[in-house]
């Protein structure tokens, strides 16, 4: 019997311990916190930051290790500029993501275009790329971080070039 029950024990010992398994296809929204570091190169050399918060949407098909989709967010933003002479009010961006699994997460690449309103500079459009991570806590969420590099050339016919540096905290639910 205790032969037995070793056999048993050993068996169990090395069976493969069952791992949390992500599948990243479907819709997802969840909420966002971050900073930001402003340049602003052109007729004035000025410098910047402040934080933002806001909310995201978006949908992953996941194919294999891969996984790839869209993702739609809305910020509002404290960015200060110059020492508050100029502020930037929000940011709204349409980003395309892909990435493959990493790590028991997802590792990404996105990239895509990013509308901001200023009260002072009036509103305008440009580019971005970044990367990111999501670890899933839950099998329905997740937490992640973002980095994103914004670029608006000429904003809003100022000769101003605008380069935005974000980070971003998420918490994102899927369903």
């Amino acid at each position: 019997m205790k032969l037995h029950s070793l056999v048993i024990a050993a068996a169990l010992a090395a069976a493969p311990i069952a791992s949390f398994a992500q599948d990243w296809t479907g819709p997802y929204a969840g909420f966002q916190i971050g900073g930001s570091d402003i340049d602003v190169d052109g007729a004035a050399e000025l410098t910047g930051d402040g934080p933002s918060y806001g909310i995201f949407a978006g949908y992953n098909v996941q194919n294999g290790a891969i996984v790839y989709g869209g993702e739609i967010d809305y910020d509002v933003t404290e960015y200060e500029i110059a020492g508050g002479a100029q502020e930037v009010d929000s940011t709204t961006r349409l980003k395309g993501r892909i990435g493959t699994e990493l790590g028991g997460g997802l590792a990404y690449g996105t990239a895509g275009v990013v509308w901001a309103t200023s009260p002072g500079l009036g509103d305008d459009n440009g580019y971005l790329v970044g990367v990111g991570y999501d670890l899933p806590v839950t099998q329905n969420m997740t937490v992640g971080a973002e980095i994103l590099q914004h670029e608006f050339e000429d904003y809003n016919d100022t000769d101003l070039d605008v380069g935005v540096t974000t980070f971003k905290a998420r918490v994102s639910f899927s369903f």
